[in-house]
């Protein structure tokens, strides 16, 4: 028997722009909610756990950069794709969706078929997530990769948002090799945009890190990043 299509939730306030969204996922076989404020979002997301979430930024009671940290801070919810939308387009604005835990940022008027190519590749890597039982050994560090847990000494640390966990196991895995800003984007968001989203999220990594762990995670002026131990 065929898997059911996964289900997608967009949460966007103008009617056009949400109709044409909803018909270009519709057409390749998802299944295609839809909300209009953050209240909607809200009932949705209880009722239906979507498979991954298109949330507009500006929204008629409040802002989707508030909903996106909320759905990070659910354990349910925490690996749940959230591409968000915007017509604000700084990198400051990209910034802050990124540091929310949004998987990607894309600038109205979005193009419908870069918007399905995100929603495919956000959903196969999530797919890949699901089965994969790997566990990384560094030392005294063990990464669960489909728990999203860490295990250092004698810690447990579970409250990483996807892409610090993604930004951590990446920098583990190619131990001690240097990475540039603009490397690390490429492998770990797949974009060469925004380059402070990186020194953000590895800010916010390092505070959730016992201090011997955090300082493993080493900053080379002019070259990049690293893990070192």
């Amino acid at each position: 028997m065929p898997e059911p299509a996964p289900a997608i939730l967009i949460v966007e306030d103008h009617e056009e722009t949400r109709c044409l969204l909803k018909n270009t996922l519709s057409a390749e076989g998802y299944v295609v909610e839809e909300a209009q404020d953050l209240a909607g979002a809200r009932r949705s997301i209880r009722a239906s756990k979507p498979a991954l979430i298109v949330l507009d930024v500006g929204l008629p009671d409040g802002s989707g950069v508030d909903l996106c940290r909320e759905i990070r801070a659910d354990p349910a919810l925490s690996l749940t794709p959230v591409v968000m939308l915007s017509g604000r387009g700084r990198i400051d604005q990209k910034g802050e969706g990124f540091a929310a835990g949004a998987d990607q940022y894309l600038v109205k008027p979005v193009k419908p078929r870069e918007l399905l190519l995100w929603v495919r590749a956000l959903l196969r890597r999530l797919k890949l997530d699901a089965v994969d039982s790997e566990l990384i050994e560094a030392g005294d560090l063990l990464i669960d990769v489909r728990s999203h847990l860490l295990r250092f000494q004698e810690h447990t640390i579970s409250n990483l948002t996807p892409k610090e966990f993604d930004l951590l196991v990446f920098l583990v895995t190619k131990r001690p090799e240097l990475f540039s800003r603009q490397q690390i984007l490429s492998k770990v968001w797949h974009t060469v945009a925004v380059p402070n989203t990186v020194d953000m999220h590895l800010h916010h990594l390092r505070g959730k890190l016992p201090g011997e762990l955090a300082l493993r995670i080493q900053s080379v002026p002019g070259k990049g990043f690293r893990y070192f131990g």
